[in-house]
């Protein structure tokens, strides 16, 4: 499978999953530039903790995650609710499993989501604070051993915002 038709199928298999309408990937370039402060704020973390950096995603990866996202961070800030259906998460991970190794170098193991929550006083920092007193949440981000990959998207709208990051493992 080439690149190209990796996303489209994957657009379709998300969009399929979570029986929506075709969405665009609509994310500005302050939540583009919010996602990538998550990530390193979580490796800043991870490392203060003695635990090795998270490499960013691939090109392709990062594509799906960045679809993937898209549909479940706008679904929670429209919902104003934290839970989303992990079936979506499920067909990423089948996707990303059945695509060729050239492109599927990790596979999506485990998330974390960021609520729904003001956007007044929001940053990577505190998300990665907030996770941390999370015992689920930390044990994804901080003690899970064999992650190597890290893609985080963060979504705003109507003075709210939402972050969610995928973890990956090799695909070996």
């Amino acid at each position: 499978m080439n690149p190209v038709l990796f996303i489209v199928v994957l657009s379709l298999v998300i969009a399929n999953c979570l029986s929506a309408r075709s969405e665009t990937i609509n994310f500005t370039t302050r939540e583009i530039s919010l996602g990538l402060s998550l990530e390193k704020a979580i490796n800043s973390q991870r490392i203060r903790e003695g635990k090795s950096a998270l490499e960013p995603l691939t090109v392709d990866l990062n594509k799906a995650q960045l679809i993937y996202s898209e549909h479940i961070l706008s679904g929670l800030l429209k919902s104003d609710d934290c839970d989303h259906d992990y079936r979506d998460f499920r067909a990423l991970q089948q996707l990303v499993e059945t695509s060729p190794k050239s492109i599927a170098v990790a596979i999506p193991t485990s998330e974390v989501i960021g609520c729904p929550s003001s956007t007044r006083g929001w940053s990577p920092e505190l998300m990665v604070r907030l996770w941390t007193q999370s015992p689920q949440h930390n044990q994804i981000l901080f003690e899970e051993a064999g992650r190597s990959n890290i893609g985080c998207q963060v979504k705003q709208r109507r003075g709210q915002t939402a972050a969610l990051c995928t973890l990956w493992v090799p695909n070996s």
